[in-house]
C-alpha cells in the first residue's frame, strides 16, 4: 500500500523526548513531531495528561448544555434527564478508559461539568439523580473490560493485559490478579495493566467468582467504588 505523509502524524511521547524535536523522512516529507494528535476522536499528547482532549470534550459538552438551557422552560424533568444522558454523558462516555488516567485537575474539570449538567435537571443533583460520578463510570467500565478479557470474550491482542495469580497456597479470596511491578506513576501505575488488576483485586469475592458477562455488569451497576488510595482511583 503506498503511503500518504500528508495524513500521517507523528508524536514524540514523554517530555524529554519531545525536546529533542525528532524528525522522520518519509518519501521527502520531513514529519515533525506535534504537541498532541487526534486518533479516532482522542487527543493524545506528548505528556500523556490528555488536557487537550479534556478541554475539548468540556468546552463541547458547556456548548451544549448552553443551548440547553434555553430550552429549560419548555421541559419536564424526564426531557432534560434524556437530553443529559443523550448529549451531556455522551461526551464523556466514549473511549472513557484510553484518558481515564488524565490528571486530578482534569478529573474535577469534567465533573464540574456533569454537576453543572445536572442543577438544570435536579436540585439535589448526584443523589437525586441516582447518578454516578464520572471517576466511578470509567472506573465500572474497566472493570467490564477486565472481566471479558479474563474469559476471553476480548480481542485476543488484549488477553496478555492481565494474568491470574498462580499461587501454590490456598487464599480466601478468588481470581485474584497478578499486580505487576512498575517504577514510575505515569508509565506505571497509570496504565490499564496495573489499574485493572489493582481494581479487580479490590471487588467483592462474589463479582469475581461470576461467570456470567450479564450478571456481572447487574453487580457493576450496584458498585460505588472502595476506598482505595491509588494515583488510578483518586
Amino acid at each position: 500500500m503506498q503511503a500518504n505523509p500528508d495524513k500521517f502524524q507523528v508524536l514524540a511521547v514523554g517530555k524529554k523526548t519531545y525536546e529533542k524535536r525528532p524528525t522522520i523522512n518519509i518519501q521527502n516529507f520531513e514529519l515533525t513531531c506535534e504537541d498532541s494528535v487526534k486518533l479516532l476522536g482522542i487527543e493524545i499528547d506528548y505528556q500523556l495528561n490528555f488536557d487537550t482532549h479534556i478541554s475539548t470534550i468540556c468546552r463541547k459538552a458547556s456548548q451544549q448544555l448552553n443551548i440547553i438551557k434555553r430550552l429549560g422552560p419548555y421541559l419536564n424533568r424526564l426531557n432534560k434527564l434524556t437530553i443529559f444522558h443523550t448529549f451531556i454523558l455522551s461526551n464523556f462516555n466514549f473511549c472513557p478508559l484510553a484518558w481515564h488516567f488524565c490528571t486530578e485537575k482534569n478529573s474535577k474539570k469534567i465533573e464540574k461539568v456533569q454537576e453543572r449538567a445536572l442543577r438544570f435537571v435536579y436540585d439535589n443533583l448526584l443523589k437525586k439523580a441516582k447518578v454516578p460520578s464520572l471517576q466511578i463510570r470509567r472506573m465500572r467500565t474497566m472493570a467490564l473490560e477486565t472481566f471479558k478479557i479474563m474469559n476471553k470474550l476480548s480481542p485476543s491482542c488484549l488477553h496478555s493485559l492481565v494474568h491470574l495469580r498462580n499461587s501454590k497456597y490456598y487464599f480466601r479470596y478468588n481470581n485474584i490478579l497478578d499486580i505487576p511491578q512498575v517504577r514510575t506513576s505515569r508509565y506505571g501505575k497509570k496504565t490499564f495493566k496495573f489499574a485493572a488488576a489493582t481494581l479487580w483485586n479490590s471487588l467483592p469475592d462474589h463479582f469475581r467468582t461470576e461467570n456470567s458477562f450479564s450478571q456481572f455488569k447487574s453487580l457493576m451497576q450496584s458498585w460505588n467504588g472502595t476506598k482505595c488510595c491509588c494515583s488510578a482511583c483518586r
